[in-house]
């Protein structure tokens, strides 16, 4: 009959004792070891992560399972953070966890029991990011396939449904955002025009760590714009002799860092999860 061992590696320097590491999902029991060096936080990111992708940013949908298991897993860490591409307020429209952290705009913005936190200034480029909209709507009318999507900082165009376009839509968006001072990023299967905010998903969580005093970091994503948010978890964890945890969903992330852990899709985080949470319970 198996039994449960304990990981052979050293005492902790926090002295916090090793996790019994149970026979079984070995992924599991790291989530929940890496959680255990608190104070600790989990960092998601939402589209194709715990939420399957889909044609439209409309469309898309948190699987419930994966809620379910973010709520349950709350109790065990100092801090559930949310971090999307998406408008911070949205995030948590999407997921409805209260007392989470939601991050937005890739850093850019963060919205927290009712408060939405943006940019100081960024109200200024509101007209000209109006105008560009307008614009390129103009300008891509006779491109097939295409969506707009409001940010609040910005906004983008997405051609997943059409990817044969994305050059197209991304030499027009670099004309237009040009004469008006804005910022334009190439994302997966769309482009973003925006204020031109210094941001990114790794600025935010180094911020967010230092702030809270992070020893345990699991972070959640699924391509390349969460590439900076797991580099700053592992520098930050080695910075101070803490753990972090990369977990990767599908195979989008394949430049820079090579994730701890590699699941093929939302529901195999939702059941990764799920078990995590009966480790952190154990």
């Amino acid at each position: 009959m198996a039994t449960a061992t304990i990981d052979p590696s050293p005492r902790r320097d926090d002295g916090s004792r090793p996790r019994v590491r149970p026979p079984g999902d070995l992924n599991s029991w790291a989530v929940a070891d890496t959680l255990g060096r608190r104070p600790s936080a989990i960092f998601t990111d939402i589209d194709g992560t715990i939420s399957p992708i889909v044609a439209t940013p409309s469309e898309a949908w948190v699987d419930p399972a994966c809620r379910e298991a973010l709520q349950a897993i709350a109790p065990h860490v100092d801090l559930l953070c949310v971090m999307s591409g998406r408008p911070a307020d949205e995030a948590w429209r999407m997921v409805r966890i209260d007392e989470a952290l939601y991050v937005g705009n890739h850093g850019a913005e963060r919205w927290f029991r009712g408060e939405l936190l943006r940019p100081p200034g960024a109200e200024r480029y509101h007209a000209r990011l109006a105008r560009a909209q307008a614009m390129l709507r103009l300008s891509l009318a006779n491109v097939p396939g295409l969506v707009f999507e409001d940010k609040g900082i910005g906004f983008a165009v997405h051609y997943r449904r059409e990817p044969s376009v994305g050059p197209r839509v991304l030499e027009v968006a670099r004309r237009v955002a040009s004469r008006r001072g804005l910022e334009v990023i190439p994302r997966t299967a769309h482009v973003e025009v925006r204020a031109p905010i210094e941001s990114d998903k790794g600025r935010s969580l180094r911020t967010i760590a230092d702030a809270y005093g992070l020893r345990g970091l699991v972070v959640l994503g699924d391509d390349a714009v969460d590439v900076p948010a797991f580099v700053a978890a592992r520098e930050h964890a080695a910075a101070i002799g803490g753990a972090a945890l990369v977990v990767a969903v599908g195979a989008g992330v394949t430049e820079e860092v090579e994730p701890d852990v590699r699941v093929d899709s939302p529901g195999a985080i939702c059941a990764l999860l799920n078990s995590a949470v009966e480790a952190l319970a154990s």
